[in-house]
């Protein structure tokens, strides 16, 4: 991780091995695709944000609850995926309940998954429906 924080334009050499080696072995191991593989690999933690592996969490930023899903590494060695749920349409954000975002990994270099969230998504509410945060 500190690698992709603070030299993202490097090559990052552990997780290239991992990958390949999913890309080589995955069929051998007994999956569908290369992703299958990396996503069954992937260290996971349930209930906090974490730069340490895929993770999600739900957190409240009343009156909204959100539910966040964190892979860093997911596509690339530069960024990260971000899904965040909600029950309902944020206004100006996503209609759906549902948005999806590649974030650079330098970024949280300077800031957590969630506030990194918590910042995007109430900075793009209305004036009148934005949330307090501090």
């Amino acid at each position: 991780m500190t690698i992709a924080t603070e030299k993202p334009e490097e090559e990052n050499l552990p997780l290239s091995k991992l990958k390949s080696l999913c890309w080589t072995h995955f069929r051998e191991l007994g999956f569908d695709c290369m992703a299958a593989c990396f996503d069954e690999v992937a260290p996971k933690t349930d209930g906090e944000l974490t730069l340490a592996g895929w993770s999600s969490a739900e957190f409240n930023a009343p009156p909204w609850t959100f539910r966040v899903r964190f892979r860093p590494f997911h596509i690339s060695h530069w960024s990260a995926h971000l899904e965040v749920r909600h029950d309902g349409p944020l206004p100006g954000v996503t209609e759906t309940g549902y948005r999806s975002m590649f974030v650079p990994l330098k970024t949280f270099a300077t800031m957590t998954p969630k506030e990194f969230v918590r910042s995007e998504i109430c900075s793009k509410l209305p004036a009148t429906q934005q949330l307090n945060l501090f």
